[in-house]
């Protein structure tokens, strides 16, 4: 007999404890699209969720809240994300709406712009770097940007 949406399940006879799915939820979300060691992709990609490249990437990255740059990664584009971490290398603009992380040996060669940017001893970064407000204000100053430049 199973018995599931209680504290625990029973199997058999045994009780077998479980975690809620609240604990489940402690660190980033899987991603939901991966470009994979020894992929290469050029294009558009529209991703809900999270986007990591492990591969290589040159192109357009639409709708993203989340992109992991892995540490074999290498990504030729410049994005708007709301939150990403970087192992590997980049050479485009990165602007998060959140928090953008650089982890010891990344590699970034681009212009920078967050809400919180975390930088680790070991990376290697050359641009500029600039801190944005929080809130839908961001999102305002990308749209004015977008209009200026096109």
């Amino acid at each position: 007999m199973v018995i599931h949406g209680g504290a625990f399940d029973r199997v058999g006879g045994e009780k077998m404890m479980f975690r809620s799915r609240a604990a489940e939820n402690d660190g980033p979300p899987p991603p939901s699209t991966i470009v994979g060691v020894g992929s290469n992709f050029r294009g558009t990609l529209m991703v809900h969720g999270t986007l990591r490249i492990d591969g290589e990437f040159e192109g357009d990255i639409l709708d993203c809240d989340r992109l992991e740059i892995g540490e074999h990664g290498m990504m030729r584009a410049d994005v708007e994300v709301k939150e990403a971490v970087v192992f590997g290398r980049v050479l485009g603009n990165i602007r998060a709406l959140g928090t953008l992380e650089m982890k010891q040996g990344s590699h970034v060669e681009g212009d920078v712009a967050a809400v919180s940017v975390v930088m680790e001893p070991g990376v290697y970064f050359t641009g500029r770097c600039t801190m944005l407000d929080t809130g839908s204000e961001g999102v305002h100053i990308g749209a004015e940007l977008g209009r200026a430049r096109g």
